[in-house]
């Protein structure tokens, strides 16, 4: 939990509220993170078969922001991510691409809470076609709005790594294209569930060479992928590979796979990369893209606050300069 002095008056609580996480900020106007808060209860904590689905998840926000809203009156709130989705608290949609973040305010779901109204920011979607799948992005379009300079029109591919990580293509804040990889997810079962986990001794530290080494393995053959992992399991056996050197082998290895193809397949060779995850994946994804030869810039760390400040003013919910008479 983070509280800082409120030098300003606050105007907004925004809520990152995922699967498992739920991430409060308390905003000034300019942007000013004024108190935050991190927890565990995403809307995994409700349970599905609860009696009382609006009361339980008005009793987490409580908990959440329940003494911001006793300390400075009643606030806008405003929260993007699963919580809009059909196992939340209210199916907040879609937008189809190409789709203009500028325009994302005009789409919320509004929904009665015991603490107050809490406004959901839409998702984004790309339909299916004869040769490409459905994919959807819930939470990352707040992100995206966050990180994108309303100023720029130029091409950029966005990096959002996670346990799905999102490779977004943009036109100034317009998206154009998306794509979603489970390489973190993938990584969670192979270090923790499969016969390679028998054989891997987790640690804290970071082992660049053995990482280094499974970005390399990863990258020369992408699409045998599915082979190159079981390399994690010959080499430990070999004793080329330490136990405590397995799991960034195997990182490595998903990562480079994941790069290379993305590289080829869908990120504009033009276009400016921004890289926004936990500071270990985007170090991570950024010494791989850097490997590969493509510049990246630093990222907005609370990309999320920005851009839920960002919808709330599309929106009304928070008024704009030229809409303030303060």
């Amino acid at each position: 939990m983070i509280e800082l002095a409120t030098p300003e008056a606050p105007q907004l609580i925004g809520l990152d509220w995922g699967t498992s996480s739920l991430r409060a900020f308390l905003i000034g106007h300019e942007g000013t993170i004024l108190g935050e808060r991190n927890g565990s209860d995403g809307i995994m904590a409700v349970d599905p078969e609860t009696k009382d689905h609006r009361g339980d998840f008005s009793r987490i926000a409580q908990v959440a922001i329940g003494t911001w809203l006793t300390a400075h009156g009643p606030l806008p709130i405003l929260a993007c991510g699963m919580i809009g989705s059909a196992q939340g608290i209210a199916e907040a949609g879609y937008i189809d691409l190409p789709a203009d973040l500028s325009a994302v305010g005009q789409q919320l779901t509004a929904i009665g809470l015991d603490i107050g109204e809490l406004h959901i920011v839409p998702g984004l979607q790309k339909t299916a076609t004869e040769t490409t799948a459905p994919d959807v992005i819930r939470g990352e379009e707040t992100q995206l709005l966050g990180l994108l300079d309303p100023e720029r029109t130029d091409p950029t591919t966005v990096i959002l790594p996670g346990t799905h990580t999102k490779w977004v293509g943009c036109q100034g804040q317009r998206v154009t294209d998306f794509s979603t990889s489970m390489s973190g997810e993938l990584f969670g079962l192979l270090s923790t569930s499969s016969i390679l986990s028998r054989l891997a001794e987790p640690t804290d530290d970071f082992h660049p060479d053995a990482f280094d080494w499974g970005l390399s393995v990863g990258a020369d053959d992408p699409a045998a992928v599915t082979s190159s992992i079981f390399s994690a399991r010959t080499w430990a056996l070999e004793g080329r590979l330490h136990p405590e050197e397995i799991n960034d082998y195997l990182s490595g290895l998903l990562i480079g796979a994941e790069v290379t193809s993305h590289l080829s397949t869908t990120a504009d060779s033009s276009a400016t990369v921004i890289v926004c995850g936990t500071a270990d994946l985007t170090m991570r994804y950024t010494h791989a893209l850097h490997r590969q030869g493509r510049k990246t810039v630093d990222a907005n760390p609370r990309a999320a606050a920005t851009g839920l400040l960002r919808i709330a003013k599309q929106s009304g919910l928070v008024p704009t300069k030229e809409n303030s008479h303060a």
